[in-house]
């Protein structure tokens, strides 16, 4: 069974390529078969539906991704996926957004790519019935990745943009960028170490330098959810984990992961996560 840590996402359990911040490959639920709970990270990611259907989660926002559809997640937004279908085929890309740009990001560049970057507000991109339009530079990107041959990584950088370029004639959404993504991540990167805490929500005031309503307004515009929700999944996916990866009662889980009351505890799991502790560790349990 593939247990994943959730939160932030490192280049280690991931395909990125060596030194060079891409990520590209297609797969499917024959070898991927477990879903990817919630988690982010700090590229982008877009994703492009082959076959079969994929429930996707933004914040508080969940749709449907099916044949010929193609979404594209911000830097920084929490999102899992779900297959809807017994067999899903997909292709991920996943980049830095530094690299839509020149050394120097030029006003002509930075109105037309606008949309691909980070966000103030809470929002993705989807477009439907995209991927026949995308398929020959996806094929493009896959066969460099494939080959690696001398300067691939800057033939799939001006393909990634040529990608862009073509998504963005679908798209005319304007997205400002946030001035508070530093004080965010230091607290999204805090939260993955210190969940199992008290008083975290005094912590991001700190951390972000906020009074209480406009840290709560900020928050969720940039992540979809609010703060208290997003600490729940934070907690909800490292008890997951030890559900499964240990023999702890589920009160000692629940103190683990931040809950005083094993009572309250399981009444956050059940609506997280749809069944109960007990009965997500009978379901999961493997000999």
């Amino acid at each position: 069974m593939r247990n994943m840590q959730i939160v932030l996402e490192s280049a280690e359990d991931t395909f990125q390529l060596p030194h060079y911040p891409i990520e590209c490959y297609r797969c499917d639920t024959r070898k991927y078969g477990e879903p990817t709970l919630l988690h982010w990270h700090f590229c982008c990611e877009m994703v492009f539906m082959h076959h079969g259907e994929q429930q996707v989660t933004i914040g508080e926002t969940s749709f449907t991704l099916r044949p010929g559809d193609m979404v594209y997640i911000h830097p920084r937004q929490v999102h899992e996926f779900v297959s809807r279908s017994d067999f899903c085929d997909f292709t991920l890309l996943k980049f830095n957004t530094s690299l839509l740009f020149s050394r120097e990001e030029y006003e002509p560049e930075l109105q037309y790519m606008r949309p691909f970057l980070e966000e103030s507000g809470y929002r993705c991109l989807v477009f439907s019935h995209v991927l026949k339009k995308a398929a020959p530079l996806l094929e493009a990107l896959l066969r460099e990745e494939k080959q690696r041959a001398f300067g691939f990584e800057t033939r799939m950088r001006n393909l990634i943009c040529m990608l862009a370029a073509r998504l963005v004639d679908e798209s005319s959404l304007a997205v400002p960028s946030t001035k508070r993504q530093k004080e965010f991540d230091r607290l999204l990167q805090y939260l993955s170490a210190h969940f199992q805490e008290d008083d975290l929500m005094e912590k991001a005031l700190e951390i972000c330098n906020l009074s209480y309503s406009n840290f709560a307004a900020k928050f969720k515009r940039t992540f979809g959810t609010t703060f208290t929700a997003y600490l729940n999944h934070v907690r909800i996916a490292n008890a997951r984990r030890l559900l499964l990866n240990s023999s702890d009662s589920i009160a000692s889980i629940a103190e683990a992961c931040g809950y005083h009351d094993a009572g309250y505890f399981s009444r956050i799991f059940h609506k997280i996560a749809g069944i109960s502790p007990s009965e997500f560790r009978t379901e999961h349990y493997e000999v």
